[in-house]
């Protein structure tokens, strides 16, 4: 029996809801403090002359922390106190910014710090949410939370944008960290015994739980192309900004308040498709839109398609970010949701480290120019949508065979059988590192 079982319905019911503010409190930190890394602190970075090779490393840290979080499951925490000491660590390297040290390496190494406390923290927060909430709440839940770091990540954009105008950029993000460390605590307020029954897994159990799940892998490969061309444009995008369009920080700023509205609204929509049409139509649909965000900075030669971008990003964000969440915990036990997890980011985070320092590297040698680059980007993202396509018509033949007790169970199956439940995990999703 899980946490949320126990006891009568009105102290499971307090329960829920005492947990609930707390968790949400927490993701309002990690919207904010992810909004200022994955979108401001690229394009700050390069008006403190970092160059296209260094902004690679830069788009490239979360998923080195992505790789590195395979050990997670042996060195990540196992209570919501440890969970919330780690995020608040995570939080509080953005303070080194303020350190007078020279912005190259000063940057890189706090955004791989920041990026690997999410990263190590995400398989336990995803086992934490399959005890503190019923999966009959799935839908709402994750559009309240969705909502809830996606609205402070709007705040960040905003406020950071009008801050870095006066005081700098690297201040405004340093700033932003104090909010996500306050937030962070809020995990110390979680009553669950989750702890109790959380068990260590290997990071060669991680990449198993991959393997031996047939859709898991369709899976990894649709992402591998749509997640690639979206990596690889990541570092571009600040060339656009400031080489192409000259944009200042408060305009950059205004685009991740598109975006960060956008996946608000996204959300909720999308938590209703999935729950009534299943997670692989959402992402289906989704990775379309994020197509069409790459395509804006291939074109744009104004601001204001950027502003079409934003928004698209922004629904295409909110739809990976629940799609892939959901999808694990539809079509694995929940024993292996954490290491499934685990296995997905870690093969993401291998893929994601290499491919930003390719593009960038041809660019920087002359060899594309940033439409050019952005264009193949945009490439090997339409495959990517091909890929998911195919993978909703798998999924599709899997739930016609609903009788049959395997890996691949259909959604409404496994929502039956298993006690828990699985939500978009507020570490690091690719669509929250690149837009």
């Amino acid at each position: 029996m899980v946490g949320w079982q126990r006891g009568s319905f009105a102290a499971v019911e307090a329960r829920l809801r005492w947990n609930l503010s707390f968790d949400l409190t927490a993701a309002v930190g990690i919207g904010a403090t992810t909004a200022l890394v994955g979108a401001l602190l690229p394009t700050i970075a390069r008006q403190n002359g970092l160059q296209p090779l260094e902004l690679a490393m830069l788009a490239a840290a979360p998923f080195l922390a992505n790789l590195l979080g395979i050990f997670a499951g042996r060195l990540g925490p196992r209570s919501p106190r440890q969970l919330g000491l780690l995020r608040a660590a995570g939080a509080g390297l953005l303070l080194a910014l303020l350190a007078p040290l020279p912005a190259s390496p000063l940057v890189i190494i706090v955004a791989v710090g920041f990026w690997m406390s999410l990263s190590f923290g995400g398989p336990f927060h995803l086992r934490l949410w399959g005890a503190m909430y019923p999966p009959r709440l799935r839908g709402r839940m994750v559009g309240l939370l969705g909502m809830g770091r996606a609205a402070a990540a709007a705040t960040a954009a905003l406020g950071a944008g009008l801050i870095a105008d006066r005081l700098g950029g690297l201040t405004a993000v340093a700033l932003g960290g104090t909010v996500g460390l306050a937030c962070s605590l809020a995990y110390l307020g979680i009553r669950t015994p989750v702890q109790d029954e959380v068990r260590a897994f290997s990071a060669r159990a991680s990449l198993r739980a991959i393997r031996e799940r047939p859709l898991l892998r369709k899976l990894v490969l649709a992402q591998a192309f749509y997640g690639g061309g979206l990596i690889a444009a990541s570092p571009l995008y600040a060339l656009v900004y400031v080489d192409r369009l000259g944009l200042p920080l408060s305009a950059v700023g205004v685009l991740g308040i598109l975006t960060a509205v956008a996946t608000t609204a996204a959300f909720v929509a999308w938590g209703v498709v999935a729950d009534r049409f299943g997670s692989s139509v959402v992402m289906a649909a989704g990775t379309v839109f994020g197509l069409g965000s790459i395509v804006t900075y291939v074109i744009a030669q104004d601001v204001a398609v950027l502003w079409v971008g934003a928004i698209a990003g922004g629904i295409a964000s909110a739809s990976i970010d629940l799609g892939i969440s959901s999808f694990i915990s539809d079509r694995t036990p929940i024993e292996r949701r954490a290491a499934a997890s685990a296995g997905l980011n870690a093969i993401t985070g291998a893929r994601g480290i290499l491919v930003p320092f390719a593009l960038s590297g041809l660019v920087q040698a002359g060899v594309v120019d940033v439409t050019g680059g952005l264009a193949l980007c945009a490439i090997a993202s339409a495959v990517g949508v091909g890929l998911y396509a195919r993978l909703r018509l798998a999924a599709r033949r899997a739930d016609a065979h609903a009788t049959q007790s395997t890996p691949d169970q259909p959604a409404r199956a496994v929502a039956q059988q298993a006690p828990s439940s699985i939500f978009p995990v507020p570490g690091i999703s690719e669509e929250s590192a690149v837009t």
